[in-house]
């Protein structure tokens, strides 16, 4: 006898008939050790939902590497328009002003700024267009 706790969920309600009807033995370690390895290189790539997923490469859920956009600097002044350009967005989780710390792996730097969705970098980068243009 035994049960499925999931992390986030809690304690899963399907029942251990009903589980283990759903597992499979591999009757090889290699084929297991394939699988995995497969499934590994995909999750670099890809969302959970697999490669038909509506919100294509803007789907970060279950992914193994996530490539995420830091607008830093002096943020202030701009603080408003960003805002604004976030609350453009049609999801609700892409209109959140969102602070992040980031340190690096590869050389170790320290990024604060604020977390830009991916779905949300055109609009972002449109309306502070006028800030390069007062650089000029």
């Amino acid at each position: 006898m035994f049960k499925i706790v999931r992390p986030a969920v809690g304690e899963s309600g399907n029942a251990p008939g009903r589980v283990e009807k759903q597992i499979r033995k591999l009757l090889s370690l290699d084929k297991a050790r394939s699988g995995r390895e497969d499934e590994y290189e995909v999750s670099s790539k890809q969302c959970m939902h697999g490669p038909n997923c509506r919100l294509g490469n803007f789907c970060t859920v279950g992914r193994r590497r996530q490539e995420v956009n830091v607008l830093g600097g002096l943020i202030l002044p701009v603080w408003g328009t960003i805002e604004k350009a976030l609350s453009k967005q049609a999801r609700q989780s892409h209109k959140r002003l969102c602070v992040v710390h980031i340190e690096t792996t590869t050389d170790n730097r320290r990024i604060v700024g604020l977390l830009v969705p991916n779905a949300a970098v055109e609009s972002v980068l449109q309306d502070l267009a006028w800030v390069q243009d007062i650089d000029d």
